[in-house]
């Protein structure tokens, strides 16, 4: 059984995408995101922070290598599929439209 994602979990994967997508560098190289930084923006804890890093990374949208001490994370760039589902979650109405249409299937 799959658990459910909360609305509120898919919005912080959204907005950090989104933001993840502002701090990349053309040609890609490693930089270190300030997780603490990250919370505050997003209003969410250091730990979910890295959790949704984590799960972006597993999800092969971001390329890490990841968690760096317990302060950082190195990013290094959203994939080709991160930045197919940063093109699609962008505008807010196409947004609105995909949560609607597929949000009950998230929340199973």
């Amino acid at each position: 059984m799959t658990r459910g994602v909360r609305g509120d979990d898919v919005e912080a994967l959204r907005a950090l995408l989104l933001a993840l997508e502002n701090v990349q560098r053309s040609p890609p190289e490693p930089i270190f995101l300030a997780v603490g930084e990250l919370a505050q923006l997003l209003q969410i804890s250091r730990s979910e922070i890295i959790e949704r890093l984590d799960r972006l990374a597993g999800l092969n949208f971001i390329e890490g290598p990841g968690a760096y001490r317990e302060s950082d994370w190195l990013f290094r760039r959203l994939t080709r599929r991160g930045e197919a589902l940063a093109e699609l979650i962008r505008d807010p109405d196409d947004w609105r439209e995909a949560l609607e249409t597929y949000g009950p299937f998230l929340a199973r």
